[in-house]
């Protein structure tokens, strides 16, 4: 319903013995098509549109956030959240709201009447993410089983943002969650690990590679494995 498109980024970033190395690919993706729910970023602005096409006739038309009223029959009312932010389309009544912060997360809906006979309320549900950033992808510990010959790689992946999906990636294998276990053999070579950070905008990948050596003492995890990789 509201429509417009933001762009979406897929981040990949690769740690080898050259340094980080991260290349964001953006993608177009609609701003909701789940119905009337809406996600954007901090910072960004949205335009909720009425489904009124014109004005004549109109007897009331305002938008409510929550229980709160923003506007009055193309009038934008004072409130101290959304202060120089919000705008009316005297036109056709459609709101846009500009810096958008988590806080302005929740229900907006339109009230309108046409020569006094009240129209279905359209209500839309916004999401306002905060942008994914500072990923951090980690192998915690390194540890060998001689008599299998193999190697357990204990890794982690965070961010500081909340709500965002987590998946891994090893070769053709594909898991969720935010923390990996994962057993590899000397004759793998070296094996990259992907982890995929992901909210309804914005994705981020991270690999970083191990090895299993043929050594009989434990294997400790390389201290460059840690790393802080940031997105461009």
């Amino acid at each position: 319903m509201a429509a417009g498109r933001l762009p979406r980024l897929t981040c990949f970033f690769t740690f080898s013995v050259l340094g980080l190395l991260g290349v964001c690919i953006p993608h177009d993706v609609e701003a909701s098509n789940e119905g009337s729910v809406i996600h954007k970023n901090v910072g960004e602005t949205v335009e909720l549109k009425s489904d009124l096409l014109s004005t004549e006739g109109v007897t009331v038309a305002e938008w409510r956030y929550g229980g709160i009223r923003l506007t009055s029959t193309g009038t934008a009312k004072e409130n101290p959240q959304f202060k120089g932010r919000i705008q009316i389309n005297p036109q056709n009544f459609s709101l846009t709201v500009r810096n958008l912060t988590p806080q302005d997360s929740g229900d907006y809906s339109f009230v309108s009447e046409v020569n006094y006979l009240q129209r279905p309320t359209v209500t839309f549900t916004l999401r306002v993410h905060e942008p994914i950033k500072k990923p951090l992808l980690s192998i915690i510990n390194v540890t060998r089983d001689a008599l299998n010959r193999s190697c357990t790689v204990f890794l982690e992946c965070s961010t500081s943002v909340h709500d965002v999906s987590y998946s891994w990636t090893v070769g053709s294998q594909k898991k969720s969650g935010s923390k990996l276990q994962h057993v590899i053999r000397p004759q793998d070579g070296e094996i990259t690990f992907t982890c995929t950070i992901s909210d309804q905008i914005t994705e981020v990948s991270s690999s970083i590679n191990q090895t299993c050596s043929n050594d009989t003492s434990t294997d400790k995890p390389d201290p460059a494995s840690s790393c802080d990789l940031m997105p461009n």
